[in-house]
């Protein structure tokens, strides 16, 4: 596995990027085409999908200018498993409003296959 904490940046950075044409190059290249997104309420199979429910998070969190999400430098895994968290943080003050927490397991070829997200606080 490459270095796990630019894989956390580049799989945050999705969620902040604005440009949908962007936003779909950086999930064909971070998600294999027939990935799985989980949360406790929502799922997401596939690129299409995938487009969706990022952007749904962007439009809600981010495009207003209230937060952003960044990457905690924990990132560590092993036999193709990851797990990282994340904090969305309020634009204007810095502070960390919630905490998640990300697992994966990846693909021979370094892409996402799963995605399993808990929101921690």
């Amino acid at each position: 596995m490459n270095d796990l904490n630019d894989l956390a940046r580049r799989y945050v950075a999705v969620w902040n990027e604005p440009d949908a044409a962007v936003r779909r190059e950086m999930i064909a290249q971070l998600f294999a085409p027939d990935a799985a997104h989980y949360t406790p309420s929502v799922e997401a199979h596939g690129h299409a999908q995938l487009e969706v429910r990022i952007a749904t998070s962007y439009d809600k969190w981010v495009e207003p200018g209230t937060y952003v999400f960044r990457a905690v430098e924990n990132a560590n895994g092993h036999h193709d498993a990851v797990r990282f968290n994340w904090e969305m943080v309020r634009t204007a003050s810095g502070e960390v409003d919630s905490v998640g927490f990300d697992f994966l397991t990846l693909g021979e070829d370094g892409r996402i296959r799963t995605d399993h997200q808990f929101i921690e606080s």
